[in-house]
């Protein structure tokens, strides 16, 4: 999955407070307005035998529906490495049951619209 968003620019909004407490939970690469959102890669857990991401025990059940939205930042912005920063985090608890975390530059309902492509698109894979 890939996502590009359009955030809106700080320096569009008036309020001189808010514009403060955004630029402090902005990342860095969001800055510019534009970020694109990418999954996760997962990693071959030897133990389980099996591929896994790490969701810091917020996702309890395997499901194909489970996934991390990372977006990249530059290695020209960290000085020579990359790394990912997850802003979404959507997986299965129960029986038709999820959990969703998300940050800036993502707003709720932006999240929510991500997250309810995942149910249009695997529907046959369960």
């Amino acid at each position: 999955m890939v996502c590009s968003i359009q955030c809106p620019m700080p320096e569009d909004m008036a309020d001189e407070k808010y514009l403060d407490d955004i630029k402090m939970k902005m990342p860095e690469h969001a800055s510019s307005g534009h970020t694109i959102l990418r999954n996760k890669a997962p990693r071959w857990h030897e133990h389980l035998q099996c591929w896994c991401l790490n969701f810091h025990g917020r996702v309890t059940v395997a499901s194909v529906k489970n996934f991390q939205l990372a977006a990249t930042v530059e290695e020209s912005q960290l000085g020579g490495k990359e790394e990912e920063e997850t802003v979404l985090q959507f997986g299965k608890v129960g029986d038709d049951t999820f959990t969703m975390d998300y940050r800036q530059p993502l707003s709720a309902f932006l999240a929510f619209a991500i997250c309810l492509t995942s149910f249009g698109t695997k529907l046959a894979c369960e």
